[in-house]
């Protein structure tokens, strides 16, 4: 009886130890970011900060959260320059001549937001666009490999 007790504990232990292998395995796999859960963003008055200021290429999810008093936007732009070098005119990023991926726009306070995306490797810029925010410090890098 002892023999088959240990025996079973023996297998239960093995049994256990390789499911915790196993759950570890899959759940390091799936966290990188832009895959599974994407990159958490937060806005509010005046900055945009990244959970995560990298991912790989292909498609990229934005959880945005806006926490300020106002609404902002969440604009993506591949470019090589500095979040803080990109050409204003009237208070906004005058996005003539930038590569503008994507957007989503008018986030209200208080609310949530996705964007998911399709990136290629490269150096991109996520700004909010509206009239002074950009100017105010709403801007970011961020890179995909």
């Amino acid at each position: 009886m002892d023999r088959l007790f240990a025996r079973l504990a023996i297998a239960v232990v093995a049994f256990a130890t390789l499911g915790a292998v196993a759950c570890s395995s899959s759940s390091s796999s799936s966290s990188s970011a832009g895959g599974a859960g994407g990159v958490s963003a937060t806005e509010k008055d005046f900055a945009i900060s990244l959970a995560s200021s990298t991912a790989s290429a292909g498609s990229v999810t934005f959880n945005i959260s806006n926490e300020g008093p106002s609404t902002h936007e969440f604009v993506v732009i591949q470019t090589d320059d500095a979040p803080d070098a990109l050409p204003t005119k009237n208070g906004t990023v005058n996005e003539d001549g930038l590569t503008v991926v994507d957007e989503q726009e008018d986030i209200a306070p208080s609310t949530t937001a996705t964007l998911t995306t399709n990136l290629d490797a490269g150096s991109y810029v996520i700004i909010c666009n509206l009239p002074g925010h950009y100017e105010a410090g709403m801007h970011t890098a961020f890179t995909v490999s």
